[in-house]
Formats: C-alpha cells, sequence, structure tokens
C-alpha cells in the first residue's frame, strides 16, 4: 500500500540520505537526472522548500519538491517511478500544494504525459522560455493554477 507523508529535516532521515535516494528516483524516471544528490540536499535543507514522499514499505517510489513564499508556490521537481505510473500517486502528491496560493510549474514541451496531468490538475500554459531546457536543448512551458483550483 503506497503511503504518503511530508518530509521535514526533523524526521529520522537525513537530508543527504533522502538526497541520494531522490537522485536515484529521477535517475529511474529521466535516465538522466536533471538534479544531483548535492543540489537535491541543498534543496531539501532550504527554508522555503517543501517535499512530499510516496513510499511502497520501505521503497521509495515518488516524490513531490516545491517552493513556497507568501503567496505563490512552484514545483521544482515531481517524479513517480515508471512501474507506479498510472496509479494517481502524482494527483495525491499534489494534495501537498497549498490550495491557497497560485502554484507555477515548468515543463519540457516534449513532454506530453506531463502535459496532460498537468491540464486534469487545472494547470494552464502562461509563457515559454526559448532553450531552456539542455540535453536535449528545447523549450520549457511555464504553466500556472489560479488559488483554490482542484
Amino acid at each position: 500500500m503506497i503511503k504518503l507523508r511530508k518530509w521535514s529535516d526533523s524526521l529520522n532521515v537525513d537530508a543527504a540520505v533522502l538526497a541520494e535516494e531522490l537522485e536515484e528516483l529521477l535517475l529511474a524516471v529521466y535516465e538522466v537526472s536533471p538534479w544531483t544528490a548535492i543540489q537535491m540536499e541543498e534543496v531539501l535543507r532550504s527554508d522555503v522548500n517543501r517535499c512530499a514522499l510516496a513510499e511502497d514499505g520501505s521503497q521509495l517510489v515518488g516524490f513531490l519538491v516545491w517552493q513556497e513564499t507568501d503567496f505563490e508556490a512552484e514545483v521544482l521537481q515531481i517524479a513517480v517511478l515508471p512501474s507506479y505510473q498510472g496509479r494517481k500517486i502524482a494527483t495525491a502528491l499534489f494534495d501537498f500544494l497549498p490550495a491557497d496560493k497560485e502554484i507555477f510549474l515548468e515543463v519540457r514541451e516534449s513532454n506530453k504525459p506531463a502535459l496532460l496531468f498537468y491540464k486534469k490538475e487545472k494547470f494552464e500554459e502562461i509563457a515559454r522560455r526559448k532553450a531552456y531546457y539542455y540535453a536535449p536543448v528545447e523549450d520549457a512551458i511555464v504553466m500556472k493554477r489560479e488559488i483554490h483550483e482542484r
């Protein structure tokens, strides 16, 4: 059974250990991780960033990292292991996002499954960032979900 929880560094899991697990999950999803374990650890230790985890027993199967300020939030990364995709885990992780703030995110224009998911989650395209991503170079689609949209 999948269990969801919000992570904090006051829990028994060290940020460095979790960062390594997150990088491994990203490698399983993307083949080339967009973030290193060192970058993930820095993100986890930041006061403005939050992390929610999806676990099947002791196995990490998905996670969501977002940055939150007084007025808005931005999804920094979401990933679910391929063998667990299609089970609404990403939707459940998105329930951790604040309902009382605008939510922003960026996604590769070629990532059609993610674009479909975000549209189901009430995100709309608001802009494009030319050549934002590398390996391969491609545009980012900037998306936004309005306050109280779910």
